[in-house]
């Protein structure tokens, strides 16, 4: 019986994070298609060159430029994930919330505490 309630207890903590999980899918998604288009843009204005990445930033010239644009689409996507994670810290009351704090009522409830 107790082990049923304690296996109910962390299939309820769970759920929630199925919601979470499938929004940063989806932005992971729309920042590899973003993050792509961005550094294409960079490379075709003249913003960024390959010498400015052989020259400046050592990369050795072995590196051909399609591999110049992924390096440049991934550290892209970094700092848009980055970003959800900031804006998943100001939005939701799960990462406002300091841990450690003490309170007076547990966010987890103990199986175990009701004997009948």
């Amino acid at each position: 019986m107790r082990l049923e309630k304690k296996k109910d207890e962390e299939l309820a903590e769970r759920k929630g994070l199925t919601k979470r999980t499938i929004a940063q899918v989806i932005w992971l998604g729309l920042s590899f298609v973003l993050g792509y288009f961005l550094a294409k843009y960079l490379f075709d204005s003249g913003v960024l060159t390959p010498s400015l990445f052989y020259v400046q930033l050592f990369i050795p010239r072995s590196v051909p430029e399609w591999g110049l644009l992924a390096m440049t689409t991934i550290a892209i996507v970094i700092v848009l994930q980055v970003i959800f994670g900031i804006g998943f810290i100001l939005a939701s009351p799960e990462g406002r919330r300091r841990t450690g704090d003490p309170s007076l009522k547990s966010r987890h409830k103990d199986p175990y505490d009701d004997h009948y």
